[in-house]
């Protein structure tokens, strides 16, 4: 008797059984988990990728220029920029259905900022923009933010997790934001953005009133000062200088000199006709145009009014002496009224690119 009792208490097959079954269970919550994890992490990439689209969509859209009588009101399109923001966020799928919701916001990033530091919404975590009034001071460049997300009340309703249900996670809330935002023009000489030429050719604003927003874009030519009414006239910007090699200079290796609206450019003396050859080098590129007041004299300073992006087709010399090219549709940066100056860059045109 006492052998089969101490057979009893020595027998373990059955509790290995149950620890078998209790691992079993486990190991498949957890398989579960992986399953369903793996699968909220594809539907939040496809939110993501809804927000930036959204995003880059709605601060392209806030270049896009209102005209206004003999000028144009060069301020960013808030509801256009909100509006092509929602309208691509709905065009992308997340979780095999369409997106029909996006929180959206239209205003002004400051270049300080970074994408964890900026204000946020203390209940739903969207970052707050600054309001659409003029910023405060240049810091502040035209965004759109776009917080997409899938919950109860949006998307067609949160993720569902039927594997991961055995350890209450039976759905699952995934959301994604993006900011991008319109930084200043880029062109050599300008603060804080990539290097790309800009041609040391000041040009009339009646020239930017007269084709800046063509659709197609008209070709046109811009003569010498000294030869039309509306010419233009070779810069070198900053500094006072009256000699062709400075200018040259400037045509092949850019401004090294910081730019803004605002500031005094020296305009050159006489026609510098060899110049116009020098600018051949730039044929078939897009580079900024200076833009400056029609009455502006030579051998002196003048009022920058702002930048207009110009695609350079042609640079004539001898006794014709222009620049041929087409202004870049919505690539403008500009006060908005002709004579007037502020610190305001507004919608510049530059392409948006989401913030860090």
């Amino acid at each position: 008797m006492s052998k089969k009792i101490d057979a009893l208490l020595t027998e373990t097959s059955g509790s290995v059984a149950v620890i078998a079954a209790i691992l079993l269970v486990v190991l498949c919550g957890f398989g579960a988990l992986a399953i369903d994890t793996g699968h909220l992490f594809a539907v939040k990439s496809e939110l993501q990728q809804a927000a930036d689209a959204g995003a880059l969509g709605g601060a392209r859209a806030l270049c896009t220029q209102i005209p206004a009588s003999a000028s144009f009101i060069n301020k960013p399109n808030w509801s256009n920029g909100s509006s092509i923001a929602t309208s691509t966020v709905q065009g992308n799928l997340a979780d095999g259905s369409h997106l029909t919701d996006a929180d959206v916001q239209a205003g002004f990033w400051n270049l300080s900022w970074k994408a964890n530091t900026a204000p946020k919404d203390a209940t739903t975590g969207a970052i707050n923009l600054l309001p659409q009034t003029t910023p405060p001071n240049p810091l502040y460049v035209p965004a759109v933010r776009v917080k997409v997300d899938k919950s109860a009340t949006a998307n067609s309703g949160t993720v569902k997790n039927p594997l991961g249900a055995v350890l209450g996670l039976a759905s699952t809330s995934p959301s994604a934001q993006s900011v991008a935002a319109v930084f200043p023009l880029t062109g050599k000489g300008i603060s804080g953005v990539p290097a790309q030429s800009c041609f040391p050719f000041a040009t009339p604003i009646y020239w930017v009133t007269q084709h800046w927003n063509d659709d197609p874009p008209t070709s046109f030519r811009i003569g010498s000062h000294y030869h039309d009414d509306y010419g233009g006239q070779w810069t070198s910007f900053t500094i006072d200088a009256n000699n062709v090699p400075t200018v040259r200079d400037l045509i092949n290796n850019g401004n090294p000199t910081p730019l803004s609206v605002g500031d005094q450019i020296w305009i050159e003396p006489g026609t510098k006709d060899t110049l116009f050859t020098d600018m051949q080098v730039d044929i078939g590129k897009i580079g900024l145009l200076p833009v400056v007041p029609d009455d502006y004299d030579t051998h002196a300073q003048t009022t920058l009014l702002g930048f207009a992006a110009f695609y350079l087709e042609d640079a004539v010399g001898g006794s014709s002496k222009y620049i041929q090219g087409h202004f870049v549709k919505g690539y403008i940066d500009y006060d908005g009224t002709p004579g007037s100056v502020s610190n305001y860059f507004g919608a510049s045109g530059a392409a948006p690119s989401l913030v860090d």
